[in-house]
């Protein structure tokens, strides 16, 4: 890590002194090499000014003595030429060697009366001048400076520039070196830190003193170790009281993956299965009963609660089972024994089917006697009542006992379903003609709402029994002149019955209990309209084997709405 971090420090501070040297370098020998030779034209043009006027009016000195003393004091090359571009003095070469300078640009300017300037290698002594010229009376004067002194001067700089960058180099190394063992240091501190917590050691503790970036993650880094011991604290005491809780249960409770692995069990688990649960096993070692996997596999595909009884799961004993899913797609199940529940229910049922069963034949004779007896016409007036209400009583105990009978078969799941597509539609309109008499005899319209085509799962006549029985509810309670509205509505995944009647209604207290045998909310209404106090109870088992629900709406002086759901086909 060290090395990574003095590579990149090094290289950070190197391009920027390589930068730094590239811009001074490119100024010097661009904007300072102008600027100096600027300069250089401007006092060459003074001195050369100077130098005209002195070849003009001293008269004591020859011009080659004068062009020599020129270049002694201005450290430059001198020349005096004649108006015909002769040479007459140089102060380096011989004028007789010397060609005609009448073309040089410098010169042609001069002789123009301007003060001529042009930078070239000399043809005389093979050297780049920058050259100055200007009239002096019939004659010219120039001045030339060597080029190679400008960019020898030019030259030094930049090689004390180069001097210097290096030095900032190796001041940047140095740098970089101590900035990469400090940051390095520090950062192996931090990531021995995070190492220590991803280990599980969240106890361990940094502290990194300053307010850079580095000290502001430590300290990131320091409270959410804290944090997360906390929290994990309180998720292993949340944990173990759960696991107390759970182990406490007399239910088994056991949680499966999407796979269907074992990932968690209660002791009640184990002692049902009588063997130990490990952990990641297939669940299929503990229970292999087809309707309890398949209630697993339904909630890990719909991810919703699934539910169901489970006869003989674990040997001949009954369970009632939920499977609960999970966020990470699996499933918390629960087993609870009812096998003692069971036989005591269907020793219920069947005591209730044996007594019904047996009361049919003579509540039939009782029946047919008071009838048979009413026939007689010299009967008297006392007599007639007492016979009438025999009939009337045997009659209510023979359609109590039909009730009975019907709700023990439908209840004990033993009456098979012919269960089929069919069009709800056609289950209300079926309802309705059966009841039309019914409903006018008592003054009572049947109306019936759109009901949708998409067919649903039913057998016809089980649930023109629920129908019926609604409807019939509904006719009791309604006022004569009013109406009972039958209709459905469709769902996403069912279809949703409903019979509204617009009588008294039904005070709220009543309602989670109206589906219960044998309650009534009137009782004295319902034996006055020959109500058992079964229809509802028979209803919601009914629709209950559809894999259906019930349910109630009611307003106090609106009337009451039932409703319930058949899944579509």
């Amino acid at each position: 890590m060290s090395n990574r971090i003095f590579l990149k420090a090094l290289v950070a501070f190197g391009l920027v002194i390589l930068a730094a040297t590239l811009t001074l370098d490119f100024t010097i020998r661009h904007t300072w090499e102008n600027s100096v030779q600027n300069d250089i034209e401007h006092l060459l043009a003074q001195n050369v000014q100077i130098f005209a006027l002195l070849a003009k009016n001293d008269h004591d000195h020859s011009l080659q003595e004068i062009a020599a003393e020129e270049a002694r004091i201005t450290q430059t090359r001198a020349t005096i030429i004649a108006h015909d571009g002769v040479v007459l003095a140089d102060s380096e070469a011989d004028p007789k060697t010397m060609e005609n300078h009448a073309h040089r640009p410098e010169i042609a300017e001069a002789l123009n009366g301007k003060i001529g300037s042009n930078a070239r290698q000399s043809r005389t002594v093979g050297i780049e001048f920058f050259y100055v010229a200007a009239p002096s009376g019939d004659k010219v004067v120039r001045l030339a400076y060597p080029l190679a002194t400008l960019r020898s001067q030019v030259g030094a700089v930049r090689r004390e520039l180069l001097r210097a960058s290096a030095l900032g180099l190796l001041l940047a190394l140095l740098l970089a070196v101590a900035v990469a063992q400090s940051v390095a240091s520090r950062l192996k501190r931090i990531v021995r830190f995070a190492e220590q917590i991803a280990e599980g050691d969240l106890a361990a503790r940094i502290a990194e003193r300053g307010g850079d970036e580095i000290a502001q993650v430590a300290t990131a880094l320091d409270r959410t170790a804290r944090r997360l011991e906390e929290n994990f604290s309180a998720l292993r005491e949340s944990r173990a009281e759960l696991e107390v809780l759970l182990n406490s249960m007399h239910d088994g409770v056991i949680a499966v993956s999407p796979e269907l692995k074992v990932m968690w069990a209660n002791q009640a688990m184990a002692n049902l299965v009588h063997r130990p649960v490990r952990i990641k096993s297939a669940v299929t070692e503990l229970v292999r009963h087809p309707d309890f996997l398949a209630t697993l596999r339904t909630a890990i595909s719909s991810r919703r609660r699934e539910s169901a009884i489970v006869p003989a799961l674990l040997g001949a004993r009954a369970f009632s089972v939920t499977a609960e899913p999970l966020p990470d797609g699996g499933v918390v199940s629960v087993l609870h024994d009812i096998s003692e529940i069971e036989r005591v229910e269907k020793t219920r049922r069947d005591f209730i089917a044996n007594v019904s069963h047996e009361l049919r034949t003579p509540l039939t004779s009782i029946r047919g006697y008071a009838e048979t007896l009413l026939d007689s016409a010299d009967l008297d007036g006392s007599v007639r009542e007492f016979l009438q209400v025999i009939r009337r009583n045997a009659e209510r105990m023979a359609r109590l006992t039909e009730d009975l009978l019907v709700l023990a078969r439908v209840e004990s799941g033993e009456e098979k379903l012919d269960l089929q597509p069919i069009v709800p539609r056609q289950l209300i309109q079926e309802a309705a003609s059966a009841l039309k008499e019914n409903a006018h005899s008592v003054g009572v319209e049947l109306a019936l709402d759109p009901a949708p085509d998409c067919p649903v799962t039913a057998d016809s006549y089980a649930i023109q029994q629920v129908l019926g029985n609604l409807i019939s509810n509904a006719l009791r309670y309604a006022q004569s002149g009013g109406k009972v509205v039958l209709g459905a509505t469709e769902q996403p995944h069912q279809v949703e019955f409903y019979v509204r009647d617009f009588g008294p209604g039904i005070p709220s207290e009543h309602l989670p209990r109206i589906f219960e045998r044998f309650y009534r909310v009137d009782k004295a209404r319902s034996r006055e309209t020959g109500g058992t106090g079964l229809g509802l109870a028979i209803v919601k088992h009914i629709v209950l084997n559809h894999f259906g629900t019930v349910r109630v709406e009611s307003t106090i002086g609106h009337g009451s709405t039932f409703f319930f759901t058949l899944p579509k086909a």
